[in-house]
């Protein structure tokens, strides 16, 4: 009843907002107003309105869900993107005419990238693209006319130069995904760029959140990706010269939409399934995310095992040096959060190190299945009376002998339950490997939905994949675990090679 009461006050509250037509109303007092992270808006917007409550958003199609709803009242964002979800589907909206303001694109160059006089190259670049009108023409292809189709454009033979580039992927007409491949106007300038420069060109995708740190790492070696300058972003990292203008608009709730029948639910649901994975195959991307989420859970499951055991029989009989270690890793690990583990590894450990994400996902997973392994295993074996191993030894049997066939094998049924639960667990807290340019199934479901402009639908069949997986992976684990489990053998495993007389009477 609580739940229902407050999904009514929330659907009262959006019907009393006024109807918004310019902007000089986005200063009403406690105006809605969402705005994506990182942008310039993000900062501007509360000094511009401060009677407003601004919402940072990571996802467009997650605002727009919101404008509808009601749950907002304006989405400050560039005016282009805005108007390719329009005309791609997206309905209950609508884009206020005159601009709020206007952010200055460029190229984010990394101040550690290998290539020599790097910044300069991209400058000569772009400023050659603009003399023969090159660059001109990509923006009118791909903004103004909403061309589809990178033009043909030579690549390296005998490259002499590898070239890194980081991009979001996720917003048209900029850089997006056709079926599985890379599209836009970044995508675009990139390979021109590695053209002109005769180099072997590789793509990374980021997270807004995490690219700027790509390059400062030197993970990368340059940023295209509708990359607006700041002065804040500028103190980390340096620019390219100006490739355009991006005009920045308010979308706000359209009062003229209206909601269709049960028939048009039933269609659009067709429609949205036909988006999310018929339509350019993008089936194929989720199956590609499906494939790189179950190879890191399981290498970390497998090492994490293995690296957890380890550490437990080091420090199993009081080794101070191993029990030192193992705690003090123990603490570290599990006194931040995963993400933040993953970002440690990738951007600063192995900074200068060439290493995929995948493999920085597989290290940062196995430490933190490891560490839990290790108490896992510690509360179990503590469960068993040391008489038992007292006895053992009395008996002549060396330690790890006694170990391993008197202790282990009663201590499993204390901590398999807990292990299973840390399996499960494990598949879905692998959801976060996109901060560090990782295609897992959850990027994939941000790729989609940067496509279809919808958020409900590819949400719900990521978490539906993911209830499968770990449904998949729970029924693989029991039928690993539970011929060590001896609670749940039959009495004929038990006595076998026990030879028993039972009387007929008996």
């Amino acid at each position: 009843m609580l739940i229902l009461a407050l999904c009514a006050l929330i659907g009262c509250s959006s019907d009393e907002r006024p109807e918004i037509t310019s902007l000089s109303q986005l200063s009403e007092p406690g105006l809605r107003i969402g705005v994506i992270l990182e942008c310039p808006e993000e900062k501007s917007l509360p000094e511009d309105y401060p009677e407003a409550k601004i919402f940072l958003y990571n996802d467009p199609p997650l605002v727009y869900d919101d404008l509808k709803s009601g749950r907002l009242d304006a989405f400050v964002y560039s005016r282009r993107p805005m108007e390719i979800a329009i005309e791609n589907g997206t309905e209950g909206v609508c884009i206020l005419e005159e601009d709020y303001s206007s952010n200055k694109v460029a190229v984010g160059i990394s101040p550690k990238s290998g290539i020599p006089d790097f910044k300069n190259k991209v400058n000569r670049f772009i400023a050659e693209l603009k003399a023969d009108g090159t660059l001109d023409d990509m923006y009118d292809r791909w903004v103004i006319k909403g061309d589809t189709k990178i033009p043909d454009i030579p690549v390296a033979e005998n490259p002499s130069l590898h070239l890194t580039v980081a991009t979001a992927g996720t917003l048209q007409p900029y850089t997006y995904f056709v079926g599985t491949e890379l599209n836009g106007y970044d995508i675009e300038l990139a390979k021109r760029f590695a053209a002109w420069m005769n180099a072997e060109l590789e793509f990374k995708l980021y997270d807004f959140k995490s690219i700027v740190a790509a390059a400062q790492s030197g993970d990368v070696d340059c940023i295209m990706s509708n990359l607006f300058y700041t002065d804040e972003r500028g103190e980390g990292i340096p620019y390219s010269d100006i490739l355009f203008i991006e005009r920045t608009a308010v979308m706000v709730r359209d009062p003229d939409a209206v909601t269709g029948g049960s028939g048009e639910i039933i269609s659009g649901i067709y429609s949205s399934f036909h988006k999310t994975f018929i339509r350019e195959d993008r089936w194929k991307l989720f199956l590609s995310g499906v494939e790189t989420t179950l190879v890191i859970t399981f290498f970390s499951i497998l090492c994490g095992t293995l690296l957890g055991f380890y550490a437990f029989m080091l420090c199993r009989n009081g080794n101070p040096v191993a029990n030192f270690v193992s705690g003090t890793m123990i603490w570290l690990v599990q006194g931040m959060p995963v993400v933040v583990l993953l970002m440690i590894l990738y951007f600063v450990v192995f900074e200068s190190i060439v290493i995929s994400g995948v493999v920085v996902s597989i290290i940062g997973f196995t430490l933190v299945f490891g560490a839990s392994v290790f108490q896992m295993v510690k509360s179990g074996v503590d469960a068993i009376d040391r008489g038992q191993m007292e006895a053992a030894n009395a008996l002549g049997y060396s330690d790890t002998f006694a170990f391993f066939r008197f202790i282990l094998p009663q201590a499993l049924p204390h901590f398999i339950p807990a292990y299973r639960s840390e399996v499960t667990a494990t598949i879905k807290a692998t959801a976060i490997v996109g901060y560090i340019a990782v295609q897992d199934l959850t990027k994939m479901g941000d790729i989609v939905r940067g496509r279809t402009y919808e958020a409900f639908f590819p949400l719900v069949s990521v978490a539906v994949i993911y209830f499968l997986l770990e449904a998949l992976l729970k029924i693989l684990v029991d039928r690993m675990v539970d011929p060590f489990d001896f609670r749940k053998r039959k009495p004929e495993e038990i006595l076998k090679g026990i030879n028993v007389k039972v009387s007929e009477k008996e």
